[in-house]
């Protein structure tokens, strides 16, 4: 089974109360996912709230069998680790992403410890926007990779919360620093999704991390099912360590095995 841990719902349709035309659009995402062979998608939602979840919960009513939910998860409310045990005891969510906020960037990530806890403690991974700080990045590289954090509070994630499973989505942007950051806490993952493709990452990640600590994710609906799919499916790694990224991983982490 091929999960994708990254995935979000189709562009125009963000936000929207139009039900039958995001299920439409979902519908359509999904038929093109099956065609590449993707079984599942774990559906990370960019809005944040109450009105969210239940979106996200009717779609996935609707399409049991392939969308898993995150949650997401707001800076600026307290309440959020109650969300997310409402979310995943009540209506079966598998997680919760963190991304930017006007004005809160992820450089605050090491303020969510209320949320990390009752992350670990409902046994489900928090799955964060990632882009490596570097001296001078933010000069050179394109004004859309506005997330930037420092490598050290990677590294504070990791050995503050040994609990709680952290997934860096697009394989922390600047990859080889990343990776070796990240090589001591076992708590520290990467999915390979989205990010400019250069050769040599996955297998980079292999070789640092161990393949236990991959995921496959294609970053939908801004990057193609197929090209991400190639990543794995074209690196120099074994058979078992491809098997392991592209669905394996996610299933254990996830909890899905009541749910092939």
């Amino acid at each position: 089974m091929i999960v994708d841990i990254h995935a979000h719902l189709p562009r125009p349709l963000r936000g929207t109360d139009a039900m039958d035309e995001l299920v439409s659009t979902t519908a359509e995402m999904i038929g093109v996912a099956r065609r590449a062979g993707i079984d599942k998608q774990v559906i990370l939602a960019l809005e944040y709230g109450v009105q969210a979840n239940e979106t996200l919960r009717e779609l996935v009513r609707r399409f049991p069998d392939h969308l898993v939910p995150f949650m997401r998860a707001s800076f600026v409310d307290d309440a959020g680790p109650a969300m997310l045990e409402e979310c995943v005891r009540k209506y079966g969510f598998k997680g919760v992403k963190l991304h930017e906020e006007p004005r809160f960037p992820l450089t605050g990530l090491l303020g969510f410890h209320a949320l990390y806890r009752k992350a670990a403690e409902l046994a489900v991974p928090v799955l964060t926007h990632s882009w490596h700080e570097e001296e001078g990045l933010v000069d050179i590289l394109p004004r859309m990779h506005t997330s930037y954090f420092p490598m050290a509070i990677l590294e504070d994630l990791g050995k503050r919360y040994p609990e709680t499973t952290f997934i860096f989505a697009h394989a922390g942007g600047i990859w080889v620093k990343a990776f070796q950051a990240a090589q001591p806490f076992p708590n520290l993952c990467f999915d390979m999704s989205g990010f400019d493709p250069e050769r040599g990452i996955v297998e980079k990640a292999v070789e640092v991390l161990g393949p236990e600590r991959v995921f496959f994710g294609s970053d939908v609906p801004g990057r193609s099912y197929a090209a991400q799919l190639a990543k794995v499916r074209y690196a120099d790694i074994s058979e078992r360590d491809k098997s392991l990224i592209l669905g394996e991983n996610a299933i254990r982490v996830l909890n899905l095995e009541g749910r092939r």
